[in-house]
């Protein structure tokens, strides 16, 4: 006798949800998505780029991205804990960084430098790892996991790479957010496709009642 594989109480998985949980996590992911394309457009095409904008706009980022997986975490009924408390968890972590950018746009260079790095760098580096963990096994899981691989190698890169100029790291960033943005969308679009229509389901569940009765 074979015994089932211990349930990935963070994953995402379309099966196992309601489709009202479905369709919320497809718009939070579009949503999220869309957002992060508009930020990385407008990082690359700003006029008088600066430290202090780029701080900004991965403040805004970090904050509406935080927010929504708090709201998530909050108000999801019809998700496992594990994925909600993940949520929450993560939620935190990146509002904190974005208010934390926030409160030094008016320190040093120097100072301003090593927040930003630090705090997107990270960023990223958790908002990889709970894309990773929420991962599920449809195609949209597929592109959970090029997602969470885009965000954490981002983000170490961010991190460990010497000497940041202002310039190189707006371009770094802004081009991290298209794609984290365009992926997220791809997995928005792919998350629950192959599931029956909502009359074909119920049609089979009346189906399996009637021939059980």
């Amino acid at each position: 006798m074979s015994v089932p594989p211990f349930p990935n109480e963070f994953a995402i998985d379309p099966e196992q949800l309601t489709r009202r949980a479905v369709s919320a996590a497809r718009i939070t992911m579009g949503v999220v998505g869309a957002i992060a394309i508009g930020i990385g457009i407008a990082l690359l095409v700003w006029p008088g780029e600066s430290l202090e904008v780029l701080a900004v706009f991965a403040a805004i980022f970090f904050l509406i991205s935080g927010a929504v997986r708090a709201a998530v975490g909050v108000f999801s009924r019809d998700v496992s804990s594990g994925y909600r408390l993940l949520n929450i968890i993560v939620g935190i972590l990146l509002l904190l960084g974005g208010v934390v950018m926030l409160k030094n746009l008016s320190a040093a260079t120097g100072v301003l430098t090593v927040v930003v790095v630090i705090l997107i760098g990270m960023g990223w580096i958790i908002e990889g790892i709970a894309t990773l963990a929420q991962a599920g096994k449809a195609q949209a899981g597929t592109m959970a996991y090029v997602r969470g691989a885009i965000a954490i190698i981002a983000g170490i890169v961010v991190i460990v790479v010497p000497g940041w100029s202002a310039f190189a790291l707006i371009i770094m960033t802004g081009v991290t957010l298209i794609l984290l943005g365009i992926v997220g969308l791809v997995q928005a679009f792919a998350l629950g496709r192959n599931l029956p229509p909502a009359g074909d389901a119920e049609g089979e569940k009346d189906k399996h009642q009637v021939i059980d009765g």
